[in-house]
């Protein structure tokens, strides 16, 4: 029915191929996926042109006819500081990095310019891009891996739309203690927290609903290599599911073995979990693979592992 858009900058094109009954504000609705709120927003910072002229939602398209998008202009609402960044993809609308562990992912009280954010603030003002800072998706302190950053506010409405549909699908790695019960399952647990403004989350009857597929990729003599896949994204999900069966992630420090620091038996300083990749659609890009390689602390493990294999 439709040919698809181009992004050049932050301007979208579509054209329409097929003459129909649906209004621009129709079309933009049920087949890009824009919401309303943010089509106002365009309507008053951006621009929306129909065949490169000023138009009204209501109008009925035609067969031929070229719908521009403009994105509002944003400017960066980060501290720019510099950082080490290690990006892995980026493209118009997407920018993704491998976070390395004992970095936040946005300012707290305790940290404020030691964050993902500040970084990246820094290397867009360096890159000329000029955006709010919109997480994708975020990952604990010490948790490595895939962080996607939307550039803009369509494209941040338009994967979080997959995810509440539950089409993203996220990737993890993780060290754990032992040898699972099977080579591959299905943690089906309720996970909550005990007492109001608990840090800690535990397996409870009224938790949330909570799913973790695991495959078991390799065993050791004391651990196992894990791949895990999110069916739901709650608080501490995969760190709270493998320790409740017996199987806490190497180096965790909130969820360990009998009251002991793990870490320190294979000389890890923060928990073996890696967020390996993403798999998402773009607005301009009907399916986008991300990975994100493990780092050197990481690659040691495996290698102190697999010498006691």
């Amino acid at each position: 029915m439709h040919q698809g858009g181009n992004i050049i900058g932050l301007v979208y094109r579509y054209h329409i191929l097929k003459e129909h009954e649906k209004s621009l504000r129709e079309e933009l609705v049920m087949r890009y996926d824009y919401s309303s709120r943010l089509i106002r927003e365009i309507k008053q910072t951006g621009k929306i042109s129909l065949n490169g002229k000023e138009c009204f939602l209501c109008e009925k398209l035609k067969a031929g006819d070229l719908v521009e998008i403009q994105m509002p202009h944003e400017a960066i609402d980060g501290e720019p500081v510099w950082g080490q960044l290690d990006v892995v993809y980026e493209d118009d609308e997407l920018l993704v990095v491998n976070k390395p562990p004992f970095c936040v992912t946005h300012p707290t009280k305790s940290h404020q310019l030691d964050t993902l954010a500040n970084y990246i603030s820094y290397y867009w003002m360096r890159q000329g891009v000029s955006a709010k800072i919109r997480f994708i998706n975020r990952l604990d302190r010490d948790t490595t891996g895939v962080v996607a950053i939307a550039k803009n506010k369509y494209v941040h409405h338009y994967v979080q739309k997959q995810m509440n549909a539950g089409t993203v699908k996220k990737v993890y790695l993780a060290f754990v203690n032992g040898k699972l019960p099977q080579q591959e399952g299905v943690i089906d647990l309720p996970i909550g927290q005990p007492y109001e403004n608990s840090i800690q989350r535990v397996v409870m009857n009224k938790g949330k609903p909570s799913i973790t597929h695991y495959k078991v990729i390799e065993e050791y003599e004391q651990a196992s290599l894990v791949e895990l896949v999110l069916e739901t994204g709650r608080t501490h999900q995969i760190r709270v599911h493998l320790h409740h069966i017996g199987n806490p992630i190497i180096g965790d420090p909130l969820y360990h073995c009998n009251g002991t620091d793990a870490g320190e038996q294979f000389g890890m300083s923060h928990q073996a979990l890696h967020a390996k990749s993403l798999d998402l659609s773009l607005p301009m890009k009907k399916h986008l693979h991300i990975e994100a390689d493990l780092n050197s602390e990481l690659k040691e493990l495996r290698n102190r592992l697999r010498e006691y294999k």
